[in-house]
């Protein structure tokens, strides 16, 4: 069972309903507000007229813990980890850049204070957790119908997975510094044996832990969505964001890289959503989802 929250502008105006789909120890409470009081992207987005779903992944914020199910789960994250995170101070290389984060960069302050205690331990197997958010993502979208999806960081996974198995319920698919890179390992937690995911994905002929650069298979329901992938400047995530477009590419996904700086919005973090600007980060987003659900010709993307 998973806690969905829904918001809707008060008159119809035919825009798609449009799914916010969190990070790794995050909530949905994540896209509602910002630390310091803002309105966070559902609250805008229902402002410009789209209907919003809240899910709150499986074992995450409103949504139970199973131990039965789900399997035990990490500590939450510590202060030290959410500034090396979301905030990081010098000697780290990414302080000079990250220009557009709006408060103290240091535990004890409020807003700081607020965004680690919002912080949810996460699931320790990769494997079913990946699954569940999969499972809980593709029954909402079933029963919504097709609807804009956006994910943030380790909640990409939701997107991938829905989107390869329903593709007729993903009108967009919007990956928000996703988890990556490809085939990444992460210890005692799993790999990303599928590429993007560690639950299986339906590749033609299937995916063993390699890529075959010969004959690399390929997804052909995932490629029958139109994917972005958002990425700033200062998070130091955009080596894995271009590692994933790059495999994408190659498993025949067509993938419109939007880097903010080229839009005029430099110096952003991992915590893009709710740093400075962050309603313009969403109207570039809101740009391409418009453009990529109108009229989009079946061989336009960014192929590097």
């Amino acid at each position: 069972m998973s806690y969905v929250r829904w918001e809707a502008p008060g008159i119809e105006t035919g825009k798609p309903a449009v799914v916010l789909v969190h990070g790794g120890g995050g909530q949905s409470l994540d896209w509602t507000l910002t630390p310091d009081g803002r309105p966070g992207w559902a609250s805008v987005l229902v402002e410009r007229g789209y209907p919003v779903y809240l899910p709150d992944r499986p074992g995450h914020g409103r949504s139970p813990h199973r131990p039965d199910i789900q399997g035990d789960r990490l500590p939450a994250a510590s202060p030290a980890q959410m500034q090396t995170l979301f905030a990081p101070t010098e000697p780290d290389p990414r302080r000079r850049a990250h220009t557009q984060w709006p408060w103290s960069r240091n535990a004890g302050t409020p807003e700081f204070d607020a965004l680690t205690a919002s912080a949810q331990p996460m699931l320790h197997d990769l494997p079913t957790g990946h699954r569940l958010d999969s499972e809980m993502l593709s029954e909402l979208l079933s029963q919504i119908g097709p609807s804009i999806v956006i994910t943030h960081s380790a909640g990409a996974a939701a997107g991938w997975l829905s989107a390869d198995q329903h593709p007729e319920l993903v009108a967009a698919l919007v990956a928000i510094e996703p988890l990556g890179p490809p085939l990444r390992d992460l210890g005692d937690r799993g790999q990303l044996e599928f590429g993007l995911t560690a639950a299986p994905m339906n590749f033609v002929p299937k995916l063993n832990r390699k890529l075959d650069e010969d004959n690399p298979p390929q997804l052909p329901g995932l490629s029958e969505v139109p994917v972005a992938i958002v990425s700033t400047d200062a998070s130091g995530r955009y080596d894995a964001d271009l590692a994933t477009i790059r495999f994408l590419h190659r498993v025949g996904v067509t993938v419109d890289h939007i880097y903010l700086p080229d839009h005029g919005l430099p110096g952003h973090g991992h915590g893009v959503i709710y740093e400075r600007n962050s309603s313009d980060v969403l109207t570039i987003v809101q740009s391409w989802i418009e453009a990529a659900t109108t009229s989009r010709p079946p061989d336009e993307g960014t192929r590097p």
